[in-house]
């Protein structure tokens, strides 16, 4: 016997307490829920949303509730009782019902599947995911003292949230989906800049950056770009085991960022030191000097335009450009274009050399490097799940009443394995064509480095496969050691480029 101390008068609470309850190292995986008065409403609700959990429910209501029926039939044997009744009486009661449910049924039964509680941990599990989407569109993400999460799986209902104007992102959310505190609630928001902004300033934002981050652009920036691609590959040793993480994937997508904002050579290790390590803690104290670099990097840019972002946004814009908008575009674009780039080159490149074929088929084709990076968009996911909004009002999802204030995510992880949009959707196959990917996003909440996230994985692609054709993992790859955040990213990825035959 367990006993949660369940406040009666706050329904919501009531759930809430009992749904940690359930997350709990020592909860059982499956138990029966005895609860009086509002805490039985609360275990119907909580057999409702979680089956496999809820072995049965007993519920003690006042006489006319009990006599009526008190709720919805619940997904498992219920037994409802009156309050009024003699103590004695309930206590048999219950015994005979228990006692009941543990004999053998006459015939065989079937239960909902037993799934273990959602936590943020199995949003990165392609199978955990695809089982809950089975279930339902809509999931509770279980952390206890998180603020309440709800999870959207399948393609379409991920469409709708991440282009729902009944969600807003005016909050701070830390990693473990807990709203930060004020302290931690900086100025520079690092990666949810515009989500967590004001939404005209949102709008605002990236309207400037769309106007002038193009696919047009980026392409302008190819060359460069393939210039420190061939540069980074050729100070590796060729037939000696190397760290493709350490040595390509996380200064790659830095170095292409300083080519995107006309960064000057001799700083390229204060950007990369700020990118890859400072930004791991917390602001303000990881962020109060880049503004002022910034600044000075549009400065040097007025003065003498180049053929950046910066130049390109100075020249259409003239007069009407806010500097402090400029700098927050900057902002945005390098942080958000950083991690989930390095995740995408490693994890992408460890799935190709993990599935032999796939890896051959681009070797025979370096130019099908484009098709093979959407691909590698949709298998890796290099962010399993959208930033969390906030219900501006009561949202239905799925035929799930979301409270107004309550948190909800798309799993973009769930929708880009979605069988009704994908066939075969656990299979990597470079040259799958149809429904595009849902790793960008959608909508108003699309990622706005696209292009040059696209660009920068295709001509790796096509230079690795082009230079590199025997390129082989040097350990078992069943031996890959994923770090699991936001990001699910690669701590190491041992390669060797010109095995030895």
């Amino acid at each position: 016997m367990r006993s949660v101390d369940a406040p009666q008068g706050d329904l919501a609470r009531c759930i809430d307490v009992l749904t940690d309850f359930l997350t709990r190292d020592d909860s059982p995986d499956r138990g029966v829920l005895l609860g009086a008065d509002r805490a039985a409403h609360a275990a119907f609700e909580i057999a409702d949303r979680h089956p496999e959990r809820v072995a049965a429910v007993v519920a003690l209501l006042p006489g006319e509730e009990a006599a009526a029926g008190g709720s919805p039939e619940p997904p498992c044997p219920a037994l409802l009782l009156s309050l009024d009744e003699d103590p004695d009486r309930i206590e048999s009661a219950v015994v005979d019902h228990l006692r009941e449910m543990g004999r053998p049924a006459a015939v065989p039964s079937t239960y909902p599947v037993r799934l273990p509680p959602l936590t943020a941990m199995l949003l990165h599990d392609a199978e955990a995911m695809r089982q809950r989407a089975e279930l339902g569109p809509v999931h509770r993400l279980e952390a206890a003292d998180a603020t309440t999460t709800w999870i959207v799986t399948g393609h379409q209902a991920a469409g709708e949230v991440l282009a729902s104007p009944h969600l807003r992102g005016d909050v701070e959310i830390t990693p473990g989906f807990r709203a930060q505190c004020p302290e931690l609630a900086a100025e520079h928001r690092g990666g949810t800049d515009t989500i967590s902004v004001d939404a005209r300033e949102h709008r605002r934002l990236r309207e400037l950056i769309g106007r002038h981050l193009t696919t047009e652009h980026v392409s302008r920036l190819r060359e460069r770009v393939q210039r420190r691609v061939d540069g980074l590959l050729d100070g590796l040793p060729a037939s000696e085991e190397t760290d493709f993480v350490r040595r390509v994937a996380v200064p790659l997508p830095v170095l292409a960022l300083c080519e995107l904002f006309g960064v000057p050579d001799a700083d390229r290790d204060y950007l990369h030191d700020w990118l890859v390590r400072r930004l791991s803690v917390p602001p303000p104290g990881a962020h109060e000097d880049v503004d002022a670099y910034l600044r000075r990097l549009i400065e040097a840019g007025r003065k003498r335009p180049g053929d950046d972002f910066i130049g390109w946004a100075i020249a259409a814009e003239g007069d009407r450009l806010a500097e402090d908008d400029l700098v927050s575009a900057a902002r945005l674009l390098l942080v958000s274009g950083c991690r989930p780039t390095t995740t995408l080159l490693a994890n992408g490149v460890a799935a190709l050399l993990l599935h032999p074929g796939q890896w051959q088929r681009l070797v025979d084709d370096p130019a099908a490097a484009e098709d093979a990076a959407e691909e590698l968009l949709r298998f890796v996911t290099p962010y399993p799940l959208g930033l969390p909004r906030r219900a501006r009002c009561p949202v239905d999802e799925g035929g799930v009443r979301i409270p107004e204030g309550q948190l909800v995510a798309a799993s973009l992880m769930a929708a880009n394995r979605d069988p009704s949009v994908y066939p075969d959707p656990d299979v990597l196959d470079i040259g799958r064509a149809g429904k595009a990917h849902a790793a960008f996003g959608h909508e108003h909440h699309r990622c706005l480095g696209e292009p040059l996230a696209r660009m920068l994985t295709s001509t790796t692609l096509e230079t690795l496969a082009r230079r590199y054709p025997a390129m082989a993992l040097s350990r078992d790859g069943r031996g890959l050691q994923y770090r699991k955040n936001r990001v699910r990213y690669l701590l190491e990825l041992m390669v060797v480029l010109e095995p030895r035959s």
